[in-house]
């Protein structure tokens, strides 16, 4: 039985958050806000059947767009250890 495929996304050009060339977007960071009880953003009621709303649509999201790898950071690399893995 073959396994599922990763979905073929659409390749978009954004300006690069760091370099500040417009390329092709390698990677992307997502910064949502945290959900406030003291009178900030509500927390959504949970909802198995309703549609997910994609990051870019919720309110307060910060998108950084970056070309490749170096642009991006020490984020994107892992740092893990094969000790890291032991139980």
């Amino acid at each position: 039985m073959p396994r599922q495929k990763r979905p073929v996304r659409e390749r978009i050009r954004r300006k690069c958050h760091t370099c500040g060339s417009i390329k092709w977007v390698e990677h992307r960071q997502f910064h949502i806000p945290t959900f406030d009880s003291q009178g900030g953003i509500k927390i959504p009621t949970y909802n198995p059947n309703a549609k997910k709303p994609k990051h870019e649509d919720i309110k307060g999201v910060v998108v950084e767009n970056y070309c490749s790898i170096e642009c991006a950071g020490d984020d994107f690399i892992n740092n893990y250890t094969e000790d890291d893995f032991l139980r």
